[in-house]
């Protein structure tokens, strides 16, 4: 079982400075929303720190619809930050590091999955893919919260793949997949437009899966997936951040 008291001790990591910092510069009004970072070097210089500690940090705030990267125009501020204190009250329940652990079982199962799905799917398929995703947009417009649109939107893209072996798999691993969706969701309450991005990274796949493009579909996944994970560190290093500030 996972302790709360490791957020508590655990050292902080290199890309976690750089969050600090980047909502510390926010949270003191020096940048407002839809203000421009300065350039990765620039802002490399001023954290003091290397170029893939800063990518990997504005990558964190970017997945948690913080900041808006624009590739070819720059860093963009899209949303007000949260406060630490918001943070705490879904945190300590959270095993953390099981969530992370089950991201990164997603990325080698699911992004397979959604490129043999854009290969072999026929228009049932697609039908139940999207079906899955409107019932998850509608539950967004009623302001309900479950897992079971979320859970059948990826567990239909699994059977779309049409190997026996992924639909066994999905099958098997039904129940355990579904208390990841469970902890996933406790996170993703904490930002309160976490549904808005999933949503977004959605709809992305189902146009690779539509347009029948297996590279693009495997890339939309594992962006989703990655996204998920840097939503979960964000609030990991907030809270630990807390944590240290009153111990």
């Amino acid at each position: 079982m996972f302790m709360k008291e490791r957020l508590v001790i655990r050292k902080k990591k290199m890309y976690e400075e750089v969050v600090e910092r980047i909502l510390q510069l926010i949270k003191s009004g020096e940048y407002k929303v839809g203000d421009r970072l300065p350039p990765v070097q620039e802002l490399s210089e001023m954290f003091g720190v290397g170029t893939p500690t800063l990518r990997e940090g504005l990558s964190v705030l970017s997945s948690s619809g913080i900041l808006e990267i624009r590739h070819g125009n720059g860093i963009y501020i899209k949303r007000f930050p949260l406060e630490a204190e918001d943070v705490l009250a879904q945190i300590n329940e959270v095993e953390y590091e099981q969530l992370l652990s089950w991201v990164e079982f997603r990325r080698a199962l699911e992004a397979e999955a959604a490129a043999l799905a854009a290969e072999r799917r026929d228009e049932a398929d697609l039908e139940a893919i999207e079906a899955a995703e409107r019932r998850l947009e509608e539950e967004i417009t009623r302001g309900e919260i479950t897992i079971e649109p979320d859970y059948q939107f990826h567990n239909t893209i699994a059977l779309a793949t049409k190997n026996p072996i992924f639909i066994q798999t999905a099958s098997t691993i039904e129940h355990i997949i579904r208390q990841y969706f469970h902890l996933s969701l406790r996170y993703g309450k904490t930002f309160p437009w976490h549904r808005e991005l999933v949503v977004t990274e959605h709809r992305k796949i189902i146009e690779n899966i539509r347009n029948k493009k297996p590279r693009e579909a495997r890339n939309a996944m594992l962006e989703h997936l990655n996204n998920v994970a840097g939503r979960a560190k964000l609030l990991e290093s907030m809270a630990k951040g807390e944590k240290l500030d009153k111990s």
